[in-house]
C-alpha cells in the first residue's frame, strides 16, 4: 500500500448516512492564518465542517489486510464552529460596510472557503455581524461587540463542561472544594481560563486578549507565549527540515588541505616513522 493512503478515526454517526459525502479541503487557519486541513461531511440536509487532527509517531506503519501502509499518521477529525473560520474574513471585508456572505468568502489562495457559506445559517452568522437587506440582497456588517459576547458565552458554557468532567482535573477541583468551601469562585474562575486558552487556540492574537479583558482577566500574556512557542516550534522544525534536506542533496566536501586525520591513523603514522620500508632488505 502507497505512502499516499491515510488512516482516519471516525465516529459511527458520520458514515451512518448512505449519502454522506465526506472530501478534505485546505483552509485557513483561523488564528495562524496558515493552511490546515479540514473534513467537509455533506448529506442532502445539511453541511458540517470538522478539523482533522494529525498523531504523528516516527517509525510508525499500519498493516490493512494483507498490504503496510508506511504512513503511520492517525487523523482525527472533530466538530468546530465554522464561524470561527467566517471571522476573520468578516473583520477584514467589512468592518467598515455590509457585504454579502458570497463577497465575503473570497481567498484566491484558499478557494475551497466558499464551502463555509453551505455550513453557516443565517442565524448563525447574525451572532457575529449585523443583518443588513436590500430586496433580495443580504448583506453583513462585522459587530465586535456581539463577537465578544458569543465568546464570552462560548468560554463560560464550556467553562462548565470542564468543571463536570472526570479525570485528573475534575479531581484535584474536587479534592480543592473539599478542602476550601467556601472558594467555589476561584475554582470557576480557574476552569473559565482554561476554556479561554482553548477557545483562544482558534483567534488571533488581538482577539484572543480582547476576550480575556471581557471575561475578567487582565490581559493574558500566556496566551501570546503560547503561540509564539507554537510559531518558534514550528520554524525550528522546518529549518531542520530544511537542513536535512540540504545535506541529503548537496554534502559539504571539505578541501583536499584540509582532511581531517583520525587517531588511529596518526597513531600508526607515528608508529611507522624511522622504519625502513620491507622492500629496502632485498635491495642489493
Amino acid at each position: 500500500m502507497s505512502a499516499n493512503k491515510f488512516f482516519f478515526v471516525f465516529r459511527d454517526s458520520l458514515l451512518k448516512s448512505d449519502d454522506a459525502g465526506l472530501s478534505i479541503v485546505s483552509l485557513r487557519n483561523p488564528a495562524t492564518r496558515n493552511a490546515s486541513k479540514y473534513l467537509i461531511r455533506r448529506t442532502a440536509k445539511a453541511c458540517t465542517l470538522y478539523e482533522v487532527n494529525c498523531f504523528n509517531e516516527q517509525h510508525r506503519s499500519w498493516f490493512i489486510n494483507e498490504s503496510v501502509c508506511s504512513n503511520g499518521k492517525i487523523f482525527l477529525p472533530t466538530p468546530i464552529d465554522p464561524l470561527f473560520l467566517v471571522l476573520p474574513y468578516l473583520v477584514e471585508h467589512c468592518s467598515e460596510r455590509a457585504v454579502p456572505l458570497d463577497q465575503i468568502l473570497i481567498d484566491e489562495k484558499f478557494p475551497s472557503i466558499s464551502i463555509l457559506a453551505e455550513a453557516l445559517p443565517s442565524a448563525r452568522l447574525a451572532l457575529i455581524a449585523d443583518e443588513k437587506r436590500a430586496s433580495s440582497i443580504l448583506a453583513y456588517k462585522y459587530n465586535e461587540t456581539k463577537t465578544l459576547e458569543w465568546l464570552v458565552g462560548k468560554c463560560h458554557r464550556l467553562g462548565k463542561v470542564l468543571g463536570k468532567q472526570d479525570g485528573p482535573a475534575a479531581q484535584s477541583l474536587n479534592y480543592i472544594k473539599e478542602e476550601k468551601e467556601n472558594e467555589t469562585d476561584e475554582d470557576e474562575k480557574g476552569t473559565l481560563h482554561t476554556a479561554l486558552g482553548i477557545v483562544g487556540d482558534y483567534l488571533s492574537l488581538e482577539f484572543g486578549r480582547k476576550l480575556s479583558v471581557a471575561l475578567g482577566f487582565p490581559e493574558d500574556e500566556n496566551i501570546s507565549k503560547k503561540r509564539k512557542s507554537a510559531i518558534d516550534l514550528e520554524s525550528a522544525t522546518v529549518k531542520r527540515i530544511k537542513k536535512e534536506e540540504s545535506h541529503d542533496t548537496t554534502p559539504i566536501k571539505q578541501p583536499a588541505g584540509e582532511k581531517k586525520v583520525s587517531a588511529k591513523a596518526k597513531a600508526l603514522a607515528k608508529a611507522a616513522s624511522g622504519s625502513k620500508s620491507i622492500s629496502s632488505f632485498f635491495k642489493k
